[in-house]
Parts: structure tokens; sequence; C-alpha cells
């Protein structure tokens, strides 16, 4: 034989197909030919038991008929290294034959199959799919760990006809045995987009509640739900779905994570009824944050001032989150596991320990139960923040005992890696004291301004705390409206009726030099030895202020004495403000220069007795 063995003629030699003198000619030519020899490797490796079925092998009308034909036939022994009986001779050559044929029929059908498979939503809709959804679906299939976190559900029609009920031959019968989880993301498909989402995000900890709407098509019978988080900062342990309708037909039966397919899971559900089901979908996500931040701006004559506050939120979750209402909480929450660390758990499975909460009544219960907090309905979206002078947006606030509630107005798009800035309140006509103090013992040789007021209706506030936050206060630079930087300072969390002083730095216009003008001792007392056991520190001291500014000022001068043991002559009002400080308030007129002075006697020793009235 000169020419190379065909792919026929080769199968016929792998299989025995061929006639004797065909076998033997075929042997001598592949022991001679490396070509031929490589070629039936590869043939072999074609056919191998794990790639059979997956291959679509065409089989002429010519070999199955002498197949066939030879199977009805006695078959002699003709080569020595089989060893077998005669007649499994035949029925290896039928099986082969019919597993070629099954192996054509599944590749064919199995083709269909994948394409059902990657339908937008389930098998009933498949025919209503668009093409961008199965193009996305099929992404999500060629891409183990997509960036954000997907819904799919696997279609179970296949799966219920297995384990259908014996004898029931109606075509509504359901079957009451739950079929095997899905191998693969093969048989899933992309679920639609949000319809509606909800964060409600917790200052205290880095932790998020996330509650998504979607509108699933439910099948008769038993459907797979599939969740996938990968890179994204989603806490496993925390999923819950609900359905929002026919609660008493469907029935969420199992949550499963698949132990080999890291970083999603698969809901089992049973339902009684096909079409379209509004379900919710909760759980707890970290890397979203919000603060608080401020801007105030002072009347021309400082007594008023508008304040707007502002809230940031920023979304470092690894999830884009479109058209979401965002809620806000003030106040302290206690879990047992950091939602960072849980995320990021390579099985969702085995936990340390339950996420708790303590409710707004003082209850405590699991995360994963029925109580979940703040599960109130979604308001209506309004249109999208645009523009903060033209296009405001309220927050609303609500008590709940040791927290504060803050929904925002309307919806957000707050993408991953992106922040946000919402306007919280504003407020106009704020009356308010701007005030300066003088205090050597607190800073030094500086004056510090300050604007106070406070949280109560009589400011125009009240109705809410106001969280912690960053305030920014501008004061109006000329009569066209132009602003000028006054100070800034931190925040703590403000109360309903009490009163704030925002510490906004040096003053630069306004001094206070104090000046010793006079210092003696007297009054000497001694012990039995002659030794001075007592006496008086006489001290004069000149306040001079220097008020360089347009407008009248009010101004604290605290003086302190380093004793509790004191007497004090001035010539301007004070306050005793401690027991070791005296305080004088004043009002310098603007472009001004005024001072003042004191004589403070101080007791040191035995003469601390005479002040005390223990002689």
């Amino acid at each position: 034989m000169k020419h190379h063995l065909t792919e026929k003629e080769l199968i016929e030699y792998q299989f025995k197909l061929a006639s004797d003198a065909g076998m033997k000619e075929a042997a001598e030519h592949i022991e001679g030919c490396c070509q031929c020899r490589r070629d039936l490797e590869k043939l072999q490796r074609k056919y191998s038991a794990l790639d059979l079925l997956g291959e679509k092998v065409e089989i002429s009308e010519d070999l199955i008929s002498r197949v066939t034909e030879q199977a009805g036939k006695p078959v002699l022994k003709r080569i020595a290294w089989f060893k077998k009986p005669i007649w499994m001779s035949s029925a290896a050559a039928v099986l082969v034959v019919g597993l070629l044929l099954v192996a054509n029929q599944l590749s064919e059908d199995g083709t269909k199959q994948r394409e059902v498979a990657r339908g937008p939503i389930s098998v009933a809709e498949m025919e209503a799919a668009s093409t961008p959804e199965i193009t996305q679906a099929r992404a999500v299939q060629k891409n183990d760990t997509p960036r954000k976190a997907t819904l799919s559900m696997a279609p179970m029609e296949e799966a219920a006809d297995m384990y259908a009920t014996k004898g029931k031959t109606s075509d509504d019968a359901i079957s009451e045995q739950p079929p095997f989880a899905p191998a693969s993301a093969i048989e899933l498909v992309t679920l639609p987009r949000r319809e509606k989402v909800q964060l409600t995000i917790y200052n205290s900890a880095d932790m998020t509640l996330v509650r998504e709407r979607r509108n699933l098509t439910m099948k008769k019978g038993w459907n797979w739900l599939q969740f996938m988080w990968a890179n994204t900062l989603i806490d496993p342990t925390s999923l819950s779905l609900e359905p929002l309708a026919q609660g008493d037909k469907i029935d969420i039966q199992q949550l499963v994570f698949p132990a080999r397919l890291r970083e999603l899971g698969r809901w089992l559900i049973h339902s009684e009824v096909s079409g379209q089901v509004p379900f919710e979908i909760t759980y707890f996500t970290s890397g979203i944050s919000w603060r608080a931040f401020y801007m105030g701006t002072l009347a021309e004559d400082e007594k008023t001032m508008q304040l707007q506050g502002y809230v940031r939120v920023n979304n470092s979750s690894g999830e884009d989150y479109e058209e979401a209402e965002t809620r806000l909480i003030v106040g302290n929450v206690h879990i047992l596991d950091e939602i960072t660390e849980l995320a990021k758990r390579q099985y969702p499975y085995n936990r340390p320990g339950i996420l708790r909460y303590e409710s707004y009544n003082g209850d405590v219960g699991d995360m994963d139960g029925d109580k979940v907090p703040l599960l109130g309905d979604i308001p209506t979206s309004s249109e999208l923040f645009l523009d903060m002078r033209f296009n405001r947006k309220e927050i609303r606030k609500e008590g709940l005992s040791e927290y504060f509630l803050y929904t925002i107005e309307g919806t957000e798009t707050i993408p991953n890696q992106w922040g946000k800035r919402l306007l919280s309140f504003d407020v106009e006509d704020i009356e308010v004291d701007s005030l300066y103090k003088y205090d050597e013992d607190r800073w030094g040789n500086q004056t510090i301004r300050f604007v106070k007021f406070a949280n109560d209706e009589e400011h125009n506030l009240g109705e809410t705390p106001i969280p912690n936050g960053t305030v920014k206060i501008y004061g109006k630079a000329d009569s066209e409206g132009f602003l000028s930087y006054v100070g800034g300072t931190n925040i703590k969390y403000i109360p309903v009726d009490e009163e704030v002083e925002l510490n906004l730095g040096p003053a630069r216009l306004v001094k206070v030099e104090p000046k010793l003008m006079n210092f003696k001792t007297d009054n000497y007392m001694f012990d039995r030895r002659g030794n001075v056991a007592g006496w008086d520190e006489i001290r004069t001291w000149k306040i001079e202020i220097i008020n360089t500014r347009e407008l009248p000022i009010e101004i604290e001068v605290t003086r302190g004495f380093n004793t509790a043991y004191w007497t004090l002559q001035a010539d301007a009002a004070y306050e005793k403000y401690d027991a070791t400080h005296a305080r004088f308030n004043l009002n310098p007129e603007p472009k001004s220069k005024e001072a003042f002075e004191y004589t403070v006697t101080t007791y040191h020793g035995m003469r601390e007795n005479v002040l005390a009235g223990n002689n």
C-alpha cells in the first residue's frame, strides 16, 4: 500500500470493520508509516470515552450498512491479540455505531439546549429576548469572575420531568422531589435589571443594608436562581430572598453554595405559578460610607447666618447602584463579624459568627431572620439631583431611639469608585452670636473667633440632630455677594435643643494684650521657728483690646490665677468662671482700642485659711 490511509480506512481498522485482507494490509502499512501511526493516535484520542459524546461524527450510509450486515454473520477469529469471544466483536461493532449515532443526535440537541439556556430570563420568554441580553448572558458564562454582582436563573424543565411524580398524567403536575443543583453556569441565564434598590448606610460601622427589587419570571415547578458577588464586598452570609407577591404559592427552599464554585450561591425556588413575580433580595455590603459637611454664610452684620448641610456618599463596594434611594443612619451598631472580612472569605459557609443587630426598641435579632431593620416601603423616586442651587433635594429625618434615620429625597445613581454630594438641609436667618475669646491657659496669646447658635426652633433649627461633620464659615466680602473664608472646624453630633460654638480659629483683626503693671507681696505669717508660712501676692494687670474690624464685637477675656484662693478688684464687670478663673465680657466699638485694669490678690500657705474663714 503506497498511499496513506484515509480517515475512513483508519476508522475501519481501529474498530475492526475491514475484511481480513484489509486489516492485514492496514496493519502492515501502519507499522511502516509514521504519518499513519500519528493519524491513528489522533483518531484514538478523538474517540476517547470523555470526548465521544461531545463530537459530531459524520457516518456514511455505506459504513452503517456494512456494519449491520457483518453483525449478522458468524465472525472468524482472525487476529490473535483480540483474545475475546467471537460474539463480543459483533456487539462491539454495533455499540460503536450506536454511540456514534447518539453522539450525533446529542450534539444537535445540545446546541439547541445551549441556545435556550442563554435566554435573558427563562425558557418561557426566550422568544422575546433581545440580542444584547443574550450577548450579556454569554459574556457572563465565559468570565469566571465578573466584576459585578450578578443574578441568574436556571431553567429546570428537564429536572422537573426527571423527578415527576409517578402516576400523574396532567400537564400541571409539579414534582415534589427537589432537583439537583446545576453543575455549571451553562444552564443559567441572566435576570432583568433591578426595578428598585435602597441603600441604608451606617456611619458607625462599615456596613450598608442593600434591598433590591427584581421582577423574576417563574416557571411552574422548580427554578434555580444564582447570585454572584465576585470582586465585590457583599457579605454572602446575609443573603435573603422573599417574594413580594404570590407568597403563598412560592416557596424559597434553600440557598446552596457550591463547594467548587467560588463567590456564588444558588436559591432553589418551588413555584406553583408561572410568569413574572416581584422579589426582594436583601444583603449587607461594606465599602459604602457617608460623611456630613456644612457651609455657613454670615450676613453683613454677622447677626444671622445661612446654614447648608450636605452629605457625601462614597462607593467602594465593587458594585454600581443605579437610581438608588439612599438612607443614612446616625448611631452605633454592634456586630460580631466585620462584613469586609466575611465578604473576602473564599467560601461563605462555616462562618465564625452570626451577624446581629440591636433593633430600635432594644430587641436583638439575627440578620438572617425576618427581623431586618429599615424594611419599609421604598418611596417613589424624583428627578436626579442636578444642581444644588436650583434642584435641591430634601432629606427626611426620623428618630429611632439611639439611632437617627435620614432619607434623601428621590434617587441617586452611585457608581463604584465614585462619590456623590447631596444637599441635606438649607436654613436661612439663623440667629448667631459672633464671639471672640482670649484665654492664655488654652490658646496662648491668640484671640480665637467663634460663631455660636443653638439647634432649636428659636434658631430655625431643632427638627433633627446634626451629625458629625466639617463646617466652613464664609462672610460677605462686598455688596456684590462675593464671599470670603472666615474659618472652619469639625463638629460633633449636636442633639436637638443643644447649643453649639464653632471654633473658627485665630482672629487676625482682634487682639488682646495683657500687661503686668505692679506686683508685691504682703501679710506675712510665720511658724514657731520664725519661718514665713503664709503670704499674699498682689498683682495689677492692664488688659488692652484692639478691634480693627468695621463692626462692633463681643469678646470674652478669661484670666487664670493658678489657685482657688483669690480675690479680685476691677474696673470692668466680671464673673467667677470656675475655681481658678475669672471672665470679663466686653463689647469694643469698631476701629477702637479699649483697656481695663484689675488687681488680683492670691493667698498662699497659712493665708489660705484667712480666705476660708478658718483663723
